[in-house]
């Protein structure tokens, strides 16, 4: 039996794969514990699955997925948790903004009886417009979601065999696990863990990405958007209610003309607009509807290193 499982999904990370192997192996051999550290990659566009076969056939410890295609982050990590064994799992970047050295804390903040530790970044290291972004971004999610973030969460955390098990009872399409983690309610706490700054490659979440990641989430775990839509139509038809009851009043007692065809331009723009803006979100939630549907497999699996089932 083993006691702990790291998960790490990378995509083109060659150049910190060793660094944070080697980094691993000090920490978590120094935790005395059994453990196996399981990377999760896909279509790499450098040699990150050749760096991590060569680290597999060195020790194996060291596992492989490998993915068929590109399916997200967050599927990624499902593929990780289906075929991990440790009792209790971390899961991290590749990319050295995850301090292996922090997991010690996760995991005897855990051993006091949680399920899920977050790690709680001390700082944002991220430059200006991403920490804008980020905090725009987490207290929109909060105010429309029926679950909750903290700012400067990030996918580094513990959690233990009981709350994997659960995340894999979802099937959806395209799952957040952040929210899922939120949704399930198992005792969980928080540790604060060190921000670390990308030293080689780019990062893999875009301004675009980031965007699609947030509308997944809203429309994943929230249906006020539609609610936010009809209140909007309430109003709208209030006003124009209103509207034209001025109308009539300036027209039969005032004697006062109506305004012409500019009036009128701005009103059906406005209301065409505001028509298609809402057939969008609705749209959005009817194509997630369509989706689940097909039940496809959430992800193929294209090879598999030093994973025996």
């Amino acid at each position: 039996m083993i006691d702990l499982s790291v998960l790490i999904p990378v995509r083109d990370e060659e150049n910190n794969i060793e660094e944070l192997v080697e980094r691993l192996m000090a920490t978590l051999t120094n935790l005395k514990i059994t453990y196996e550290i399981l990377f999760i990659t896909d279509i790499n566009r450098d040699n990150t699955f050749e760096v991590l076969k060569d680290l597999s056939e060195r020790d194996d410890r060291i596992k492989i997925i490998k993915l068929s295609n590109s399916f997200g982050q967050h599927i990624a990590v499902v593929a990780g948790l289906n075929l991990c064994v440790g009792q209790a799992v971390v899961i991290m970047d590749g990319d050295l903004q995850d301090y292996p050295e922090d997991i010690p804390k996760l995991y005897i903040k855990m051993l006091e009886g949680y399920d899920i530790v977050y790690g709680i970044k001390e700082k944002k290291n991220d430059s200006l417009f991403r920490n804008i972004y980020s905090k725009m971004f987490i207290s929109i999610l909060n105010k429309l979601s029926d679950t909750k973030m903290e700012y400067n969460t990030s996918m580094f955390r513990i959690i233990s065999r009981k709350t994997a098990n659960a995340i894999l009872e979802f099937k959806e399409r395209e799952p957040s696990l952040t929210f899922i983690m939120s949704l399930i309610g198992f005792k969980s706490t928080t540790v604060e863990v060190t921000s670390g700054i990308r030293k080689k490659g780019i990062t893999k979440y875009n301004f675009f990405k980031l965007l699609n990641f947030a509308i997944n989430s809203l429309l994943s775990f929230s249906t006020k958007p539609i609610r936010i839509i009809s209140v909007i139509g309430f109003c709208i038809s209030g006003l124009s209610l209103i509207y034209l009851c001025v109308v009539l009043i300036q027209s039969l007692f005032l004697k006062v003309g109506v305004l012409g065809w500019p009036t009128i331009v701005a009103l059906i723009t406005f209301l065409g607009g505001a028509q298609l803006f809402s057939m969008g979100i609705i749209g959005e939630y009817i194509g997630r509807i369509f989706i689940e549907t097909k039940k496809r497999p959430l992800y193929t699996i294209d090879e598999k290193v030093g994973i025996f089932e």
